[in-house]
């Protein structure tokens, strides 16, 4: 559900289609951009889909927390990769606090260090605990703070993801 809307996802056509609560049988246009007045936030309603993605159910939630439509096909292919789509997923084995979630977030970003001391994500106010990763939101929002710093730091915002 997206605001008052169902989504139907369709892989192959990588398009959205909206059906409308009041007539469920009737398929209504695709909302247009609107403006949060309280918060001077625009969000958009829509995105369209690459083709074939693997975890179409988070491509709006990721172009809401901050990832461009350009980059989907690759954060769809990385997610997969990392989680196949499942929020809850949890690494013990990944070193510094195992990895959690979506996009498999490392827990060393997380806990305290010696430069963060209540962790790197808590000082970019993007979760409190650790177990927040869980949330998808909260794993989008985080994977693309980290995707932003690799890419300024090292020119490569994917490094984060690559083995």
């Amino acid at each position: 559900m997206i605001g008052k809307f169902l989504v139907l996802a369709s892989s192959t056509v990588g398009a959205l289609w909206f059906i409308s609560p009041l007539h469920p049988d009737k398929f209504a246009p695709p909302p247009t951009t609107v403006s949060v007045s309280q918060t001077n936030t625009v969000f958009k309603d829509w995105v369209k889909l690459p083709k074939a993605m693997l975890c179409p159910q988070w491509a709006q939630m990721a172009v809401d927390t901050g990832w461009r439509e350009a980059d989907l096909s690759k954060l769809d292919a990385i997610m997969y990769a990392e989680s196949r789509c499942f929020t809850t997923v949890f690494n013990p084995k990944d070193p510094n606090g195992g990895s959690y979630g979506l996009m498999q977030i490392n827990g060393y970003f997380c806990k305290p260090s010696k430069w963060h001391p209540n962790g790197y994500l808590q000082a970019l106010g993007a979760l409190k605990h650790c177990n927040e990763l869980f949330y998808p939101r909260v794993n989008l929002l985080s994977a693309r703070l980290l995707w932003l710093y690799s890419h300024k730091e090292y020119g490569n915002g994917w490094l984060p993801w690559q083995k």
